[in-house]
């Protein structure tokens, strides 16, 4: 599994990020300068992007009004809610270096399952749960950077490659090779969650990607 170092050779990279860590921002603006991608394509659907655009003000004040007496004890924690209704990193970043360069930026991901999560942000956010949802969202967090560590650094498979993921891999294979079509010959970098990396089915192998897990 390459890492942030190395050389980079070759038409297509996939960078596997832990969502929602805040080390995400800078992490990537140094790897998509180092790559110079001509398209870069986001495990992020065009629903979600819309549904954060055209909502997050609302849900960010009705938040903040719930979280005001809860920073002094949870800290930090409150930015996981704050970052399940706010634009991804990952995308806001890509979206910002192909403003810079002038290149394509692309959320490739299905709508489907992106609907039937945020359905559930009144839910998420409703006063009697958000205490509830701070705990699970950082062991959430803590859990996953658990597991990528077990994947990259032992070789350990703790996690499943479960049937949403193959739909939604399948589905995003299917959108990045008509953008290899029409953009022939052209550097491609595909940011995803780390987890997509391991693709037990090969799907992305037709692309020969260098898989890229950026954390030291």
């Amino acid at each position: 599994m390459a890492h942030a170092d190395i050389e980079y050779r070759g038409d297509f990279f996939m960078i596997g990020v832990i969502h929602r860590d805040e080390r995400n921002p800078d992490i990537l603006s140094t790897l998509l300068e180092k790559i110079q991608p001509d398209v870069i394509t986001v495990e992020v659907s065009r629903y979600s992007l819309e549904f954060r655009r055209s909502t997050g003000d609302m849900y960010r004040e009705r938040l903040g009004g719930i979280c005001g007496c809860l920073d002094r004890l949870h800290g930090r924690t409150i930015s996981g809610l704050y970052s399940f209704i706010d634009m991804p990193s990952e995308f806001t970043v890509a979206e910002e270096y192909c403003r810079q360069h002038d290149t394509a930026v692309y959320p490739v991901d299905m709508d489907l399952f992106s609907l039937l999560k945020l359905r559930r942000v009144d839910e998420l956010i409703d006063r009697g749960n958000v205490a509830a949802n701070l705990c699970a969202d950082e062991k959430a967090r803590t859990s996953e950077k658990v597991l990528a560590d077990l994947y990259f650094r032992k070789g350990v498979t703790a996690f499943s490659y479960d049937e949403e993921m193959v739909i939604r891999d399948s589905f995003i294979c299917h959108k990045i090779g008509i953008l290899k079509k029409r953009y022939a010959n052209r550097r491609f970098v595909h940011i995803a969650g780390w987890q997509h990396l391991r693709d037990p089915l090969s799907l992305y192998e037709p692309f020969h990607p260098v898989k890229i897990f950026p954390y030291d």
